[in-house]
């Protein structure tokens, strides 16, 4: 069945007119515009101004000879640029949108939001973004954090950027229950020596607490976030309710407690 590349360019943002011209640009090779203006049938101004909007989507290319300016099609890879560089846009959109939500929520004024709001997103970058979230904790930061999950997930390297915007930057206090092992404890040494003042850790045995790092869950202003780390199949839940996180506040300085008790800890 063959291709029609009208409607294929359509479908990537192309309107009516800028299709035509660029699928005539390159079965005809360089115009001057009105040769092209002509052989669409629209008039020479509206030509130019389409031909310069194609130029700026990178697919046509200019030059001058005689005088006189000349219009090409770019080769069709070009098209596969000018996908590229939307999709671009549109995830930096994405993620300024993401960040302004709550400003929007606030134009709601002295209304307030009864039923928890649970937000969903997917994948590494949407656990990547329910952590940055994190980083609005005004006090204590708790976390159930299965440090071993994360570091097989290969996202070592994002653990670090995070500590040096949770620490150099923000100044936060995080609190957090780990793993009992070797390696987190290397971890924990090589990256957070210097930082002990604002990290209190409590490391605890994975054996006899198992279920408690199937998922990592972080506990910060009315905020409950958690966080699905098994590999390709990663995903973030952020539950916004003051009295669900005042509820887990209490459960994990319960529990805090408890697991130093039961290492013969004081309290």
């Amino acid at each position: 069945m063959p291709i029609d590349f009208y409607e294929k360019l359509k479908e990537i943002g192309f309107n009516e007119r800028e299709a035509r011209i660029y699928l005539e640009l390159l079965r005809i090779g360089p115009q001057a515009v009105s040769v092209i203006a002509k052989r669409i049938g629209i008039n020479r101004t509206t030509t130019y101004s389409i031909l310069k909007s194609l130029e700026k989507k990178g697919v046509v290319a200019s030059y001058r000879n005689s005088n006189i300016k000349y219009f090409m099609a770019n080769d069709p890879n070009a098209l596969i640029g000018y996908i590229d560089r939307k999709c671009r846009i549109f995830d930096y959109q994405r993620s300024q949108l993401i960040a302004a939500i709550p400003e929007f929520r606030s134009i709601c004024g002295n209304c307030s939001f009864k039923k928890p709001v649970v937000s969903y997103f997917d994948g590494r970058e949407g656990l990547k973004h329910v952590m940055y979230d994190a980083l609005k904790a005004k006090d204590l930061f708790r976390s159930y954090l299965p440090l071993h999950k994360w570091l097989e997930a290969g996202m070592e390297e994002f653990l670090i950027e995070f500590r040096n915007l949770k620490i150099l930057n923000k100044k936060i206090i995080l609190k957090t229950i780990v793993p009992d092992n070797k390696k987190i404890h290397r971890y924990f040494e090589e990256n957070y020596e210097n930082y002990m003042d604002l990290t209190d850790i409590l490391y605890i045995s994975i054996s006899d607490f198992e279920s408690i790092f199937e998922n990592g869950m972080n506990i910060y202003n009315d905020k409950v976030s958690i966080l699905h780390l098994d590999k390709g199949h990663e995903y973030g839940v952020v539950i916004q309710s003051e009295q669900i996180a005042e509820m887990h506040k209490v459960i994990f300085d319960m529990a805090w407690n408890g697991f130093r008790i039961k290492k013969g800890e004081k309290v």
